[in-house]
């Protein structure tokens, strides 16, 4: 003998059902309205769908590409390598490898002479990706030798200065503080310069910099 009666999942699908045809009508007299909220939920609904089902795909794409920016900058192919690096800027903006392709993009330019462009990714950097601590130090680091090779020595000494501060490594922070006394140097300025080689004297006196700092102390 048959069952006749009915599940709960099957109530559940026969009420939703009632609740569809009877507003049939409602749907109607504003379709208009209805069909472009309709479209959106379905969009969103989907590009959720989507974004979850690529975003790992976009990750493995991307560190592909960045690698071959690599192999084709380790070739001498530097044409090849910028470009690659811009095409995961362009195509993969967010992940990791679009992280470390900035700054390899900046380095690229830098050592091309473009250093506004370099500039700009520098910054970039920093305002997107600055989390991780040794390449945020490499931005920043970035930033100072772009205003060194510009002639901007007083600037580039601050910016290396910035680095210096902003490292949690005092490794990190000696060797930005030694480019700094020696961009003071070379703006002039052998009192800033001296400044700065007694805080690295003082502030990292067990680190090698500290030596070496002690020696361009002897010379002033």
């Amino acid at each position: 003998m048959a069952d006749n009666h009915l599940s709960k999942q099957e109530m559940k699908e026969d009420h939703f059902v009632e609740w569809i045809l009877e507003g049939v009508d409602f749907v109607r007299a504003r379709s208009q309205q209805f069909i472009t909220a309709a479209v959106a939920v379905v969009v969103v609904v989907a590009g959720i769908a989507y974004y979850n089902r690529t975003q790992a795909d976009a990750r493995v794409d991307a560190a592909a590409i960045l690698g071959e920016a690599m192999i084709a900058d380790d070739n001498n192919q530097t044409d090849e390598a910028i470009r690659l690096g811009e095409r995961v800027l362009k195509d993969f903006a967010g992940t990791p490898s679009a992280a470390q392709a900035t700054l390899f993009l900046a380095n690229r330019y830098y050592a091309q002479g473009r250093y506004g462009e370099a500039q700009k990714l520098y910054e970039g950097y920093l305002s997107d990706y600055g989390d991780v601590d040794v390449l945020a130090f490499a931005a920043r680091a970035g930033l100072a030798s772009c205003a060194e090779a510009q002639g901007d020595y007083r600037q580039a000494a601050a910016k290396f200065q910035e680095a210096a501060t902003a490292s949690g490594s005092s490794t990190q922070g000696a060797i930005a503080l030694l480019e700094a006394a020696r961009c003071f140097g070379l703006a002039g300025d052998p009192a800033s310069q001296k400044a700065i080689l007694t805080q690295i004297n003082r502030d990292y006196s067990e680190s090698p910099a500290a030596a070496r700092a002690r020696d361009e102390l002897a010379m002033l």
